[in-house]
């Protein structure tokens, strides 16, 4: 066998395995989109009629706006996504520079110990993190009232349980972005921080000045897994949260469209659609940065 029938093979292969793959992970989401679209719920759950709209409506996307309050979900959402990305970079720029770039006793330690986090499921947090803003509510009214604030002011309801700081503090410090960035850190050319403390300029000059805009496609890498990570978030805001006007998407839809008061399968596929065509008009915008920072952490 030639060497250019042995090439045209293997690039054969390649490719019918990323469609073999792409199949399988795009799927449910094409299964529901069609199911949001027909006007016959009785095809849902057929095969392959159920992988085609049949009477093509829009129906069913309407019905998600007359029986939930899904705008109020989506601002939730937003709110609480937004404000996890801006904490989440931070805390992994702060703390990834002193890991790759400042020499300290059990800085290696420390890094191990961060790392092995991630070894641990997200459940184990579930009740330290319930006591803490608990005593993050009562620290709340101890400071109304010594401080004199009127009753239309309720610390507790702003930092509390059933809180947007409740549901977002405890994502902000975590293994995965503290690991991203400091490996962008490290290939950034030792000459390049030389020269700027030549200069005159202090660490938090050449972290703010110098690191982070070289490791821009990075820091953008860490903001769509923290937005994807934030945007499908249940488990924690169903526990916290409480309120029905503070509910995000994911705990919103469910909690309306599924169990005993469910009224259609068709309406739940309609709402995840829905619920999950922000992120991917996100990252449309935004893969060449995703895939750069990606790139650049491998390295």
């Amino acid at each position: 066998m030639s060497k250019s029938v042995r090439q045209a093979l293997g690039l054969t292969g390649h490719y019918a395995g990323l469609i073999a793959f792409a199949i399988f992970t795009t799927f449910p989401f094409v299964w529901a989109l069609c199911s949001g679209l027909s006007v016959d719920a009785s095809k849902m759950y057929t095969f392959p009629a159920g992988f085609w709209p049949h009477e093509p409506s829009f129906m069913w996307f309407e019905r998600v706006f007359q029986e939930m309050p899904f705008l109020t979900y989506l601002k939730n959402s937003t709110i609480m996504s937004f404000f996890t990305i801006i904490g989440v970079v931070a805390i992994s720029v702060l703390a990834g520079y002193p890991l790759a770039r400042m020499k300290f006793p059990g800085r290696g330690l420390i890094f191990v110990a961060i790392i092995a986090t991630m070894m641990l499921p997200s459940e184990v947090g579930i009740v330290p993190n319930f006591i803490t803003l608990k005593h993050f509510g009562d620290f709340g009214n101890w400071i109304q009232e010594s401080i004199g604030l009127g009753s239309d002011w309720n610390m507790r309801a702003w930092i509390g349980l059933d809180s947007y700081f409740g549901a977002i503090v405890p994502n902000f410090a975590g293994a995965f972005g503290i690991f991203l960035m400091k490996q962008a850190f490290e290939a950034i050319p030792q000459d390049l921080i030389d020269a700027a403390r030549v200069d005159g300029a202090t660490e938090m000059q050449i972290l703010w000045k110098v690191m982070v805009p070289v490791t821009a496609p990075s820091i953008a890498a860490l903001a769509i897994f923290t937005l994807v990570n934030a945007w499908n978030d249940y488990l924690w805001p169903s526990i916290v949260m409480t309120s029905k006007e503070k509910l995000p998407l994911a705990v919103g839809v469910f909690n309306d469209l599924t169990g005993p008061f469910a009224t259609s399968d068709n309406i739940l596929m309609a709402a995840i659609v829905m619920t999950v065509v922000p992120v991917l008009v996100f990252f449309a915008f935004t893969q060449r940065y995703f895939i750069s920072g990606m790139d650049g952490a491998v390295k």
